[in-house]
């Protein structure tokens, strides 16, 4: 019924301007109603990301710190929005450099409609986080470097702008069991930046082990 009233529209389209402009009415409803049949939205054929549409019209809001979905004792501020299925979290840190730029975890716990592929892949989560922060515009899979504990690996890159300051881009994944996450998530995609004065370590520690206890977000 719905193909024999599309084609119906389309036979006498071009006759007039309205006509025109009602046939591209009709094809964006059509194409919202494809997405929603989909159960989720599309992804672009440029191989964006499948929530790019809903990260383009949801907002932020500030949630308390008993929310966020890992243990962040030090967080500034954390900010949720729900993306089309995933929950995305961004909390800031305490940046005390003189570099450029929010030190900032950002979270999303991911549900089987929107996790990429069964591990982490540089291209797809720099996708699904808007690209990567200052200093590490021009990071690669090559120059990644991992390091693992009790809850899954962490691939991290570094940057020393100086003195001894120490930059960490780091990614990492965990499953259900290493923390508590919404319902229907099956799995937490992390990235970190974090500028410090000191070592690799301390920097990677915001999602460390000690981010992963056995407290549970409030929700």
């Amino acid at each position: 019924m719905f193909k024999d009233y599309w084609f119906g529209e389309l036979t006498g389209a071009f006759s007039t301007g309205a006509a025109r402009m009602r046939l591209a009415g009709l094809c964006v409803i059509a194409a919202l109603g494809v997405s929603a049949c989909d159960g989720g939205f599309l992804a672009s054929l440029d191989g964006s990301s499948p929530t790019e549409l809903a990260e383009a019209v949801t907002e932020f809001r500030v949630v308390p710190a008993s929310r966020a979905l890992i243990s962040v004792p030090n967080a500034l501020i954390v900010l949720e929005r729900e993306l089309d299925g995933a929950l995305e979290q961004r909390i800031t840190l305490p940046n005390a450099t003189s570099l450029q730029g929010e030190n900032t975890i950002i979270l999303r716990a991911q549900t089987g409609l929107t996790a990429s592929r069964s591990r982490l892949v540089l291209e797809d989560v720099l996708r699904q986080f808007g690209g990567a922060p200052a200093p590490f515009d021009a990071v690669t899979d090559s120059g990644l470097t991992a390091v693992s504990d009790q809850y899954g690996d962490i691939t991290y890159t570094t940057r020393a702008p100086g003195g001894d300051v120490t930059c960490v881009l780091a990614f990492r994944r965990t499953q259900i069991g290493a923390r508590a996450l919404p319902r229907g998530a099956s799995a937490l995609d992390i990235m970190l930046r974090n500028c410090i004065s000191g070592p690799t370590e301390r920097a990677l520690a915001p999602i460390g082990p000690g981010a992963f206890g056995l407290a549970s977000p409030v929700f």
